[in-house]
């Protein structure tokens, strides 16, 4: 076997014929426009994110004719990749959607992996080496060195379970969505985090985005008159995303009354905790990979139903105040409704949350939110805002557990550190001003200089030895803390 053939015996491969001269195509976050395209080899195990724009089909061979009146809506393709595993697709661009056999139904999607056949051949593709080597010149090569840190970032905690839950898999275990695939929230008209509507980002290459509204939905009447239906689970094989269901407006349990309604229309404590319980298995960091999931749709995609998504989720978890708190401390709250929250702090899920964060903000461009999405920005500060408020609460009694157990230190000591690097990150990157956990040891310069601290605070620097020492926790080992 030549050292070509072996390379590719080693890694997965994925071939995409019949893309026109012209489209545009891209993987794990990169895009280019096509010339002589096939597919791309060298893919490591595990997940990637196709996405493509198909041009116009062309008599001409220039490729300019193929781009003159732009491309098409855009479509993804998500698949978690077996190693030396090879896939085999052909795109239709009369009907823009994956070609079938002549005669072929439309396939059926499956929303659980559960579904897929005993034998895994429906994931088999037979192709000789020969056809192979005659792509070659027209098969990308994966920069896993270079995509590797960040892709990770952006999808680590998606799974081949989170995929079939949301958006489907097909008989090939692929994801597939585009740009106008709605949610079930947009169906029922109770699309989180604010009024519903269907629509499309309009984008020419190189121009500034359009928002384009289709359908609107009334918004209700606000949390005094709060739609109190449940929003109805589509069909399993409805063609839509279906993300964890809840409207924030209406986040208080059913029954509270005063002062409880209050404190959990404010708070998403309860409301985080029910959609945990109830819709994620009890697994929290299946949250994480819904915003992981919902970010690279509506960055990558344009789907916009993934944008009310991913500002839901987003302000869902910066608002969880009370679960920023030790569950121990719990005991001594009077509310009825304490119990029925995580039987754990989520302490480990915002240091995740952080660094989930921090990874898309590396990934957008600096005048993302200027040119592209202003409205989202102010959204994401104020929940930031609450999040902050949170942690500054809780630092109390996280230091007070910590002086008794040194891996409680070392986790919150993490949940410090990683937001002192995102607010570093976004004042050089977007200007902002997150701030500092108030009362922490965490150093941070805000675009005015050193923002103020009390007189008990010192530098992170003047920690970086002896018993005070910083503690770095990676994802692994929260997780393993979460139990």
């Amino acid at each position: 076997m030549d050292k070509w053939a072996a390379k590719l015996s080693q890694d997965a491969l994925l071939v995409l014929s019949g893309l026109p001269r012209g489209s545009e195509f891209g993987f794990d976050g990169r895009l280019w426009v096509v010339d002589q395209f096939a597919g791309v080899k060298f893919l490591p195990a595990g997940l990637h994110f196709f996405v493509f724009s198909a041009a116009p089909t062309s008599t001409s061979d220039s490729p300019s004719a193929s781009t003159e009146h732009g491309v098409g809506a855009r479509h993804g393709l998500l698949r978690f990749f077996r190693r030396g595993e090879r896939v085999v697709l052909e795109w239709d661009n009369a009907r823009e959607e994956v070609k079938r056999a002549p005669g072929a139904p439309p396939p059926k999607r499956r929303r659980t992996t559960a579904q897929a056949p005993a034998d895994d051949t429906a994931r088999e593709t037979v192709i000789s080496e020969e056809y192979l080597q005659s792509l070659d010149k027209s098969l990308a090569a994966y920069p896993a060195d270079e995509l590797r840190e960040q892709w990770g970032g952006l999808a680590g905690f998606v799974s081949e379970g989170t995929l079939a839950r949301v958006v489907g898999l097909d008989e090939q275990a692929c994801a597939l969505c585009d740009a106008l695939m709605g949610s079930s929230q947009d169906e029922a008209g109770a699309v989180p985090g604010g009024p519903s509507a269907r629509r499309t980002w309009g984008k020419e290459r190189e121009e500034e985005p359009e928002v384009r509204e289709v359908v609107d939905v009334d918004d209700g009447e606000g949390e005094g008159g709060a739609v109190d239906k449940e929003v109805s689970a589509a069909p399993p094989d409805s063609g839509l995303l279906e993300f964890v269901r809840f409207d924030d407006r209406r986040s208080w349990p059913e029954g509270a009354v005063g002062a409880e309604l209050t404190r959990w229309s404010k708070d998403k404590s309860w409301q985080l905790s029910r959609v945990v319980q109830e819709q994620l298995q009890n697994e929290p960091k299946e949250l994480l990979a819904e915003l992981q999931l919902a970010f690279i749709l509506f960055t990558l995609v344009h789907n916009f139903s993934s944008l009310s998504t991913y500002k839901a989720l987003f302000s869902l978890i910066c608002r969880a105040s009370t679960l920023a708190h030790p569950a121990s401390r719990r005991q001594d709250d009077t509310s009825t409704y304490t119990a029925d929250l995580l039987a754990e702090s989520a302490l480990p899920l915002f240091a995740s949350f952080l660094s989930t964060f921090h990874a898309q903000v590396d990934f957008l461009e600096e005048t993302f939110f200027t040119t592209q999405l202003p409205s989202l920005e102010q959204h994401l500060l104020d929940s930031l805002g609450h999040l902050s408020q949170a942690l500054s609460d809780a630092l109390p009694a996280w230091e007070e557990l910590g002086a008794r157990d040194a891996q409680v230190a070392g986790v919150w000591r993490e949940v410090v550190r990683r937001w002192d690097a995102l607010a570093k990150a976004t004042t050089a990157k977007f200007g902002w001003d997150l701030g500092i956990i108030r009362g922490s040891r965490a150093k941070y310069l805000s675009t005015a200089g050193r923002s103020q601290r009390d007189d008990d605070e010192v530098d992170l620097e003047d920690l970086e030895e002896g018993e005070d020492a910083p503690v770095v926790v990676d994802d692994e080992g929260l997780q393993e803390y979460y139990g």
